[in-house]
């Protein structure tokens, strides 16, 4: 599960990030440049720059996407597109300096704060087959009070985060 979002960093300048159930946060590179108020050619020479620092997997991940050469071509194109994580940006943070990317980073740590806090309560939700299949497994339990007990707990908890 992804979802892509608009974030304000400061006056006139908005970023959108992907939430990620698996990296947290990922950025685009332009998106990234942009709130660092840099190029993305600048962002590029210190990945290269700082391979030993900035690793695969850990603070950026290679995506594959596909594009048209031209509206009407009946093919696509595909291309490699490097999505920063949280902590990409953050390891960036080192290395970018501007006025801007202090604003930039002060935004970054709020928005891991946010993300992460986000992605927890989406995990912690029960959907309705989960709450059935842990209901079946109560069903199991041979002592009626704590068996009550768990679905009273299963039922409201459910219930309380519905609304």
């Amino acid at each position: 599960m992804s979802t892509e979002k608009q974030f304000t960093v400061g006056i006139n300048l908005t970023v959108t990030v992907e939430l990620s159930r698996e990296h947290g946060v990922l950025m685009k590179t332009s998106e990234v440049a942009k709130g660092f108020g840099v190029s993305e050619s600048t962002l590029r020479e210190h990945k290269i720059g700082h391979s030993d620092e900035i690793i695969e997997g850990t603070h950026f991940v290679m995506r594959i996407n596909k594009i048209k050469p031209f509206p009407e071509a009946q093919f696509y194109i595909p291309y490699k597109q490097i999505l920063w994580t949280q902590l990409g940006v953050f390891r960036l943070c080192h290395f970018v300096k501007s006025e801007q990317a202090k604003i930039f980073r002060d935004w970054a740590e709020d928005l891991v704060i946010t993300a992460s806090n986000q992605i927890r309560i989406e995990h912690s939700q029960l959907t309705q087959e989960r709450l059935v299949d842990l209901l079946a497994d109560v069903a199991k339990i041979d002592d009626e009070e704590l068996r009550l007990s768990i679905v009273n707990k299963l039922i409201n908890t459910h219930y309380e985060k519905k609304n």
